[in-house]
């Protein structure tokens, strides 16, 4: 992920910069953003974009679907910590690792991620 940590957005702003990557009635429950990149919680997968390049025209896409999930851990920021932390592990290769803004609603997350998980 991007150098910066991500910081809770409006879902309105991902599906009006990026709404082409959801599918008809995908509906976007959560965002958080970089200065360039973009992390989306969907009601059926995980979308990161990470902007690339000086002009940003160059992008890569990374679905995970919930289905996909074996497990995660989400790490809240300690009193001198700068950053929360969400992991997501896939079976077969190393997890994917997201860096949040300390004051984003861990307990959301981890809410969203358990439901999402049992289904």
């Amino acid at each position: 992920m991007g150098l910066l940590n991500a910081t809770a957005s409006d879902p309105s702003a991902f599906v009006d910069a990026h709404g082409h990557v959801l599918t008809d009635g995908e509906d976007v429950l959560v965002v958080f953003k970089t200065v360039r990149d973009w992390i989306a919680f969907t009601d059926w997968r995980v979308i990161y974009i990470d902007v690339q390049g000086l002009t940003g025209s160059k992008k890569e896409y990374l679905t995970i679907p919930y289905r996909s999930i074996s497990a995660y851990s989400i790490e809240s920021a300690g009193t001198l910590d700068l950053d929360a932390e969400i992991k997501i592990y896939l079976s077969g290769r190393d997890p994917v690792e997201f860096k949040i803004g300390k004051n984003s609603d861990v307990s959301g997350m981890q809410k969203l991620m358990a439901e999402k998980l049992n289904r």
